[in-house]
């Protein structure tokens, strides 16, 4: 391991003599020993000193083995959706001054780049019903942890309710941003797929710093959160919402349940899948909390001969000027990725993202009536309202079922035994976007049909 850190033995040992640490591999106690791989991958077959065509062809040869989503019918989504995106976005962003575009560290000397934060801020602001968003995060994980940390320093208190329903793995980056912070995270349970006024009310108090709720849920179902925002800050907490942004163009936004901070994933405003990522974190607040939140803030002002001129405001409070008196250690923004989703948002304006939630909508009650009419599917959250994913029990293993569909060029609803634990095994979180047909629609429930009389 040694020999692959660039300093010298007296640093290293200085280093861990600090930590309190005998070696390097003391840094990885805190992984799994599962988790650590014992060496480096063995590439012997390739033979040694290959020539550039061999190894393109012996990459290619692997490479073909997977399943990219632009050859399967993807019905899988919990935080990543297959939407249409428009040619013309990929087009517009790949031009060479904003492809290059870093970040404006002269900004006031970029005005296009700044124009173009300034109208992404301004679209999300309006998607989400707030006052004022800033201009994008790291992802949709990192958007909501900040928007609690808000809270914690507006607050000063140490406890966060966090609604079942949120993304496990938004509550474990959340979980990750407050350890050492000595602020306690407690989970608010749905019933019914939804968040009980009830519940919630019987646990705000003094200690509370904001309640995290999501719409729609990690299951899909669409929570209702009327009150809570006169409940929370009647005690003194804040209401902070994480949305997914194409459901907007529907259901009721953050700003309309009264929410003080809303984050959200900006992935299905235009973003490839992308294994994974780049995506794009977003953040939305009341105008109060404009000192508050991290990140950079374009505004609109006048240069002193009266012409209108775009500038980054408030930037003093970012990592990199403040240091440890800074709301964060975000210091930077994706940029690139904030345009692709205003190109996007500008191509289809509010009337063709309302035809795409719609088209979203339909093509999941389709899909999910369909899938119920076949005998021991039922659906988990009956009495819920769904957007464009749903829970369905199974009477087979869904691991089981997954695999079968991949062998069909069909990505299914995603497994959630492993997820969710052991009693979840035969549940499978099922998505169906705009971008889905009725032949496929048909295809894959016939394909279901036979493989449970199987």
């Amino acid at each position: 391991m040694a020999d692959f850190i660039p300093h010298t033995e007296a640093e290293t040992r200085e280093m861990l003599s600090l930590l309190g640490l005998d070696n390097l591999e003391d840094l990885l106690s805190v992984y799994a020993p599962s988790m650590a791989a014992s060496s480096l991958p063995d590439l012997s077959p390739l033979g040694i000193g290959q020539d550039e065509r061999t190894l393109l062809e012996w990459f290619s040869s692997r490479g073909e083995r997977n399943l990219p989503a632009s050859r399967a019918v993807v019905f899988r989504g919990a935080g990543a959706y297959d939407h249409f995106i428009p040619a013309a976005v990929s087009a517009l962003v790949g031009r060479g001054e904003f492809l290059t575009s870093y970040t404006p560290y002269q900004p006031e000397a970029s005005q296009g780049l700044l124009q173009a934060i300034f109208e992404f801020q301004t679209s999300i602001a309006r998607l989400y019903g707030m006052d004022l968003a800033n201009a994008s995060l790291y992802d949709g994980a990192t958007a909501m942890a900040e928007a609690v940390l808000v809270a914690v320093r507006e607050t000063e208190r140490s406890v966060v309710l966090l609604s079942e329903g949120i993304d496990p793995e938004c509550r474990s980056v959340l979980e990750t941003y407050l350890e050492g912070m000595s602020v306690r995270v407690e989970i608010v349970p749905l019933k019914g797929g939804t968040t009980p006024y009830s519940v919630l009310a019987a646990r705000v108090g003094p200690d509370v710093a904001c309640f995290v709720g999501s719409t729609p849920t990690f299951l899909g179902t669409v929570d209702q959160f009327d009150g809570f925002s006169e409940l929370l800050h009647g005690s003194g907490a804040l209401f902070i919402v994480h949305a997914n942004p194409h459901s907007l163009a529907l259901l009721k936004s953050p700003g309309e349940w009264g929410a003080d901070l809303a984050s959200g994933e900006g992935q299905p405003l235009g973003l490839p899948l992308s294994s994974g990522g780049p995506y794009l974190g977003l953040l939305s607040a009341r105008k109060k909390f404009v000192r508050r939140i991290p990140g950079r803030l374009a505004g609109l002002t006048k240069d002193r001969e009266g012409r209108p001129c775009f500038v980054l405001t408030l930037q003093a409070r970012e990592q990199h000027i403040r240091r440890e008196k800074a709301n964060s250690n975000i210091c930077s923004n994706e940029t690139l990725l904030a345009l692709q989703a205003l190109v996007y948002l500008s191509l289809l304006g509010p009337d063709g993202l309302r035809r795409a939630a719609s088209g979203s909508w339909s093509n999941a009650h389709e899909l999910c009536a369909r899938l119920q009419a076949i005998p021991g599917i039922s659906l988990i959250n009956p009495e819920a309202d769904f957007f464009h994913e749903f829970v369905l029990e199974l009477p087979v293993d869904a691991d089981a079922l997954s695999r079968h569909l991949l062998t069909e060029g069909i990505l299914g609803g995603l497994p959630l035994g492993g997820l969710l634990g052991p009693s979840w095994s035969r549940r499978m979180l099922w998505c169906a976007t705009e971008l889905r047909t009725e032949d496929e629609i048909a295809r894959t429930v016939e394909i279901v049909r036979l493989s449970l009389e199987k």
